[in-house]
This record gives structure tokens, sequence and C-alpha cells, in this order.
């Protein structure tokens, strides 16, 4: 049995993050590109992926490497605009966007929450 995503379903999850000044919610492949995304302005997303993936990826690199840990769990950043989110879930990385207003606990909440329920379903289709 094939087990495949439905996008429009993907999207109304992801959108549920979107509260309380979380701009956007991308879910990425490891190489950064876009699978599926809520929120506003759309036509950067792309990019925002690609950015959001190229961080990750230093971070965990520089955590294995310095700290010799590679158990990155999430990566908060402060931008001239706002503050993201990127954590890793199944073998897919999911980034929250917020303006400057969102403190980081709150940030850290939400992609946890979003995280865990998301864990299993990914995990299901990632291992098929």
């Amino acid at each position: 049995m094939v087990k495949m995503l439905k996008p429009r379903a993907l999207s109304d999850v992801l959108s549920q993050a979107n509260t309380g000044g979380i701009g956007s919610t991308l879910l990425l492949n490891s190489e950064g590109s876009l699978l599926a995304f809520s929120g506003f302005g759309d036509k950067d997303a792309s990019a925002a992926g690609a950015i959001a993936s190229n961080i990750w990826t230093s971070f965990q690199k520089s955590g294995q490497l310095s700290l010799d840990d590679s158990k990155l769990d999430c990566v908060l950043v402060e931008c001239k605009l706002g503050k993201i989110a990127i954590t890793k879930v199944a073998n897919l990385l999911l980034c929250l966007s917020s303006n400057e207003n969102v403190s980081f606990g709150m940030l850290k909440t939400k992609i946890t929450a979003m995280s865990t329920y998301l864990e299993e379903p990914l995990s299901q289709i990632a291992s098929s």
C-alpha cells in the first residue's frame, strides 16, 4: 500500500500554527525544497525554505564538530524583520516564521506542538 501526502490537508494542518504573530509555516525536504506551505508571502516561500535548510544544516554540522552532539532539536533565529524557528520532523524540516513581537518561548512552544503532531504521520510516509 502506497501512502501519499494530501497537499491540501497538510497545508490546512500547517495553517493552524499561523496565529498570534506567526506569519507562515513551511515543510521542507532536507535539501530545502518546499513540500507544503501555509501563510503570507508565498512568492518568497521557496527562497525562505532554502535559507532555513541552510541554517539548519550549518547549525547541525557545528554541533557535531564543536560540541560532539548530533541531536540538534530546534534552531531559533532573530532576523531584522522577525524570528524563525526550525526543527526536524521525521526526515523533513519544519519552519515557522513570525514577526518580531512573538517571543522565542511562544515560537518554541508552537513548533514543538506542530512537530509532535506531524511526527507520526510524516514518519509513516517517509518509511513507505
